[in-house]
């Protein structure tokens, strides 16, 4: 089932909750809606399931007009971050009532919506807890009962609002994986809502970064990550130092000066160099080159993260696992492995500049860098 979005635009009262959306959800793919608060993505989710209505635009199911459709002629699986669950029912109540409240004619007979139900608390491992009631279930049984509630009307399309958010982290994470083997198994088209960048990353297929009710980019999880198309997919997506630069000749210099982080082509003026923290390397000080100073050094489980600082901008680092660990307010130099620049003004649509780091044994040819032989002072 294919789910195409065009034109999508909602509006409460003065605020523009979604501007003209375009999107298109391939058959059996795991699509993530991916955002911070505000950004449009639960709106996007409750248009499509019917739950609300759009200004303008329209969806289509395999090609057809779903929007003047009634959210129970949509045959769409919803689940909801607080699970929605009736108290009163068991766990197989809970299951069947999708099936229950059909119309007489298009309810299955009970022995078939008992089998069905059945197979379907298998499927979510939850087989032996039929009887119960949700007061009676942790959390992540919960989910699972009401991710098999959406499952049981047989829908063509699944989706899931922040499936995940009111559980803690060990046991969001054991849902996740199984999540991603559930929609292998069964191929659903689906489409989840999450600010959890790792969630996202982890269980799609593909990614729609969406802000201030806008798509700022739409890829696979690596596409989104390690190309960015603007600032804010770059500071959302993962951690990220900003820092604030220009480019003179060719050459990338922090605002309060210092020698050149690395190179930059086809760009002059104000610009931002994003990198990440696992992108810098930590070499030892050259005297020909200006210092940075270790401020800080902590450990983050297995990972270890430095404060630098260097021409009043602090950078942080992610040290290598095994390698040696400076210590606090230790002279080091800095090496800018990779990174991307964007123009501080900057059209829509503008593709970054690439950031060209000092290359060992020679500066990088593209640009005239000078005489330094790997990293920045």
């Amino acid at each position: 089932m294919t789910i195409d979005i065009q034109g999508i635009s909602k509006r409460f009262g003065t605020y523009a909750a979604l501007q003209d959306i375009n999107l298109r959800v391939g058959a059996g793919e795991l699509v993530a809606l991916l955002g911070p608060s505000g950004s449009g993505k639960t709106t996007l989710l409750r248009i499509i399931a019917g739950l609300e209505t759009a200004d303008s635009g329209t969806v289509l199911f395999e090609g057809e007009e779903t929007l003047n459709r009634h959210p129970r002629d949509r045959r769409v699986g919803f689940v909801f971050q607080h699970y929605a669950l009736f108290r009163h029912m068991t766990v197989f109540n809970n299951v069947a009532f999708g099936l229950q409240v059909r119309p007489r004619g298009q309810r299955p007979p009970k022995a078939e919506i008992a089998e069905r139900v059945h197979r379907l608390l298998k499927l979510v491992q939850l087989d032996w807890l039929a009887d119960r009631y949700p007061n009676q279930l942790s959390g992540g049984q919960r989910q699972r009962v009401a991710l098999a509630r959406a499952l049981a009307i047989e829908p063509r399309v699944l989706l899931l609002d922040e499936p995940f958010g009111a559980l803690d982290a060990k046991v969001r994470k054991e849902l996740r994986r199984w999540l991603r083997h559930l929609h292998e198994e069964m191929g659903i088209t689906s489409v989840f809502v999450t600010h959890d960048q790792e969630e996202a990353l982890e269980l799609a297929d593909r990614v729609v970064v969406m802000s201030q009710g806008r798509i700022e980019q739409v890829g696979t999880p690596g596409t989104v990550y390690r190309t960015p198309s603007t600032g804010f997919v770059y500071e959302f997506l993962g951690d990220v130092n900003r820092v604030e630069c220009r480019v003179e000749s060719g050459q990338v210099l922090l605002e309060a000066g210092g020698t050149p982080l690395g190179g930059a082509a086809d760009h002059a003026g104000p610009a931002i160099l994003y990198v990440r923290p696992h992108d810098i390397e930590l070499l030892p000080p050259d005297e020909r080159l200006g210092a940075a100073t270790v401020r800080l050094v902590h450990e983050v489980g297995p990972v270890t993260r430095a404060e630098v600082e260097y021409a009043g901008t602090l950078f942080e680092v992610v040290l290598p696992e095994g390698g040696r660990v400076p210590a606090q307010g230790e002279l080091v130099r800095l090496s800018i492995r990779r990174g991307m620049l964007f123009p501080r003004e900057r059209d829509p649509g503008e593709p970054p500049r690439p950031f060209l780091p000092f290359r060992s044994g020679g500066p990088t040819p593209a640009v005239n860098l000078g005489p330094h032989t790997a990293g920045m002072g």
